[in-house]
């Protein structure tokens, strides 16, 4: 890992069905953006897309980084053989998303499919989806276990954490925190535009997710007492106008 007057030498990295970027050392390898490497996360080696090819960031705020994100490396650039399997990859998963979404419709459930993942190490299938309400999908995990003749898991989320898998920018004009440094996704009350006497227009606050923004937290004091005092639904413009 280079390291230059307590500045440690990094790569913007985002990786393949996480679209996360993660800030890893170069090595002695020099890249542009775009260049297409594999990487090592933890117990797991993917493919990742260079986002940031020069990142010189503090070595305290790397040790920090490395704390929350665990120590990932840069293992070499994607060579044919590299690209060839996740080719294949990406294929087995599409074939198994859409088998998937059929099964979804078959059993009647009332959830929103929105990504599947291969994990190598765990043999297994990932389903992630959303919906609005818990969902009774044991049925359906054993239909898909027959099928498919592995592990599965299905795992609900929300609507901030599916942004994670699609990426996008936020009315900042910047891609969206939860892709780009966010780890944790807190949840996100009115009453802290409120407090910051921003006006209550929602096109303005709102993100890609259809969410309150993430940054409204952004200017609160840590440990300030937030006032549950009521908001009403006039106090909300809908029509895009201050």
């Amino acid at each position: 890992m280079e390291i230059t007057e307590n500045k440690v030498i990094l790569a913007g990295v985002m990786i393949r069905k996480d679209m996360h970027t993660y800030f890893i050392p170069r090595e002695d390898l020099t890249f542009k953006t775009g260049d297409l490497v594999v990487v090592k996360k933890n117990e797991m080696v993917t493919l990742g897309k260079i986002t940031r090819p020069y990142v010189k960031m503090d070595a305290k705020l790397y040790d920090k980084l490395k704390e929350r994100f665990g120590i990932m490396r840069i293992l070499r650039r994607a060579n044919e053989d590299d690209l060839k399997y996740f080719e294949n990859l990406a294929k087995k998963e599409n074939n198994a998303f859409k088998i998937c979404k059929q099964k979804i419709k078959e059993h009647g459930l009332p959830m929103h499919l929105i990504e599947t993942v291969w994990d190598e190490s765990e043999k297994e299938y990932v389903f992630y989806f959303t919906a609005d309400s818990r969902v009774d999908f044991r049925a359906l995990v054993k239909d898909l276990v027959s099928t498919f003749n592995t592990k599965i898991k299905l795992w609900q989320v929300g609507a901030r954490d599916a942004m994670k898998f699609f990426g996008g920018v936020g009315p900042c004009g910047y891609p969206i925190c939860c892709t780009n440094f966010l780890k944790d996704i807190e949840s996100i009350e009115l009453t802290y535009a409120k407090m910051q006497n921003l006006p209550m227009n929602v096109s303005k606050i709102t993100g890609a997710c259809g969410r309150l923004v993430c940054c409204l937290r952004y200017e609160l004091k840590e440990g300030e007492p937030i006032k549950l005092e009521q908001i009403k639904l006039e106090d909300i413009n809908f029509d895009g106008k201050e």
